[in-house]
């Protein structure tokens, strides 16, 4: 019985051999990624959506943050590149800070930039609207893992103690560190995936300074009035959408409504004082703002500027872009509208 369900196995095979090597190749051509991403277009998220306040203001338009769509390159996709003029690609090694880390340091990290520009999204926007906040908790994530470092740690950790003791700064870490001889042994507390793990790390002589190797991003939670969320999905990611994250939360714990019924989508980085910096594929976030027909392009001043706008004349785009260097730029603007 055996024997003969074998045969007819071995018999298939026989038959069908080059039509099963084809599937597999396509298969492989398909799923196995190469290292590469593609910018593939720009697209919008409507951010007042994703922001939740008690009894906040509502308003008749809305604020979108434009982003680029990017892949993970396969062959098929890479083939494409070349056809389709608007795909542009980049090495995986340019989204890498060093050649050892993986693609799931850079997520990491790129996460903790979201969780960075959320926080200092709502602290600059209720510090603007004279609302009431405070922090109630304090996040120091390793950020960068230098090749240097001799350390079990992972980007994304939560750094939490020293050798048992509470710390809330990084500038407690670093103290520890200059207080502490080259070859010392540094026992952590940390969090990993929400528990509590023991990790170390070594203090070593690097480039002539004594360091441990590793960068760290702090990153709050905060008690507000009104009560606020940020919500965003776990595909999502990066710093780009925090000046409008600022401006859509301002506009919903004040009164007027900045949004004068209009279609505003914006892109830009935000610092604690309201500066607003530069990003990349700002070509591709003025596409999807047109593509999703808004009315005013917040962007950059500078560089960023004067490329969305020198990309809107090639294109004969009919979308107001406003140069921006801080938000409040952005509100007076808005509130000027009639």
């Amino acid at each position: 019985m055996i024997s003969k369900l074998y045969e007819k196995i071995i018999n298939f095979m026989k038959k069908y051999l080059y039509y099963i090597l084809c599937f597999v190749f396509v298969l492989i051509c398909l799923v196995i990624p190469l290292p590469y991403y593609i910018s593939a277009g720009g697209g919008t998220i409507n951010i007042s959506d994703r922001i939740s306040v008690s009894n906040g203001y509502e308003s008749k338009g809305k604020f979108q943050l434009a982003y680029v769509k990017q892949l993970q390159a396969t062959i098929p996709t890479y083939l494409l590149s070349y056809v389709i003029p608007d795909w542009q690609v980049d090495s995986a090694i340019y989204y890498i800070v060093d050649e050892h880390e993986t693609s799931k340091d850079v997520q990491a990290r790129d996460h903790l930039y979201l969780d960075s520009a959320n926080s200092t999204a709502i602290s600059v926007a209720y510090k603007l609207a004279g609302a009431e906040f405070k922090i109630t908790d304090i996040y120091n994530n390793v950020m960068f893992i230098s090749p240097d470092a001799d350390t079990n740690l992972k980007i994304g950790d939560i750094i939490v103690g020293i050798d048992g003791k509470k710390i809330k700064s990084v500038d407690e870490y670093k103290e520890y560190v200059e207080n502490s001889s080259i070859g010392t042994k540094i026992n952590l507390n940390i969090i990993r995936d929400k528990k509590e793990k023991d990790a170390y790390i070594y203090v070593k002589k690097i480039d002539g300074a004594k360091l441990t190797g590793i960068s760290v991003l702090t990153t709050y939670d905060y008690e507000t009035n009104p009560d606020i969320k940020v919500l965003y999905k776990e595909k999502e990611s990066g710093s780009s959408g925090g000046f409008t994250t600022a401006l859509a939360i301002y506009d919903r714990i004040t009164k007027e409504d900045l949004t004068h019924g209009l279609n505003i989508v914006g892109t830009g980085t935000i610092d604690e004082s309201g500066k607003v910096e530069s990003i990349g594929g700002v070509t591709y976030k003025l596409k999807g703002a047109v593509k999703n027909k808004a009315d005013i392009f917040f962007v950059p001043r500078g560089e960023n500027y004067d490329d969305a706008v020198a990309y809107a004349k090639k294109k004969k785009y009919k979308i107001k872009i406003v140069p921006v260097a801080t938000i409040e730029d952005a509100i007076d603007y808005l509130e000027e509208i009639k």
